[in-house]
């Protein structure tokens, strides 16, 4: 089973997501500390170097990888995540 959370900044995505995915024994992502890590560059950095446009190509190239590499998860979308690229 897979389970996303999407809502606005700062509404508890990451917050509830680590819950849910302790009780139900599941492994937790957060989309935006994962693209921190591997750009090792804040999303701030992201935005002010590549633009918007590269950072919503680098977010959905690893919803997908993360995606088709765990049968079960909980996963914590970027709040504008479900926005683009038919992310949802």
């Amino acid at each position: 089973m897979r389970v996303y959370l999407i809502g606005f900044m700062g509404s508890g995505k990451s917050h509830w997501g680590r819950l849910l995915s302790e009780r139900m024994q599941f492994p937790f992502y957060d989309l935006d500390d994962v693209i921190v890590k591997r750009a090792g560059k804040s999303i701030t950095e992201i935005f002010a170097e590549l633009g918007e446009e590269q950072f919503r190509v680098m977010e959905k190239a690893l919803l997908e990888e993360i995606t088709d590499t765990n049968q079960d998860l909980v996963l914590s979308c970027g709040g504008g995540t479900p926005c683009f690229f038919g992310n949802i």
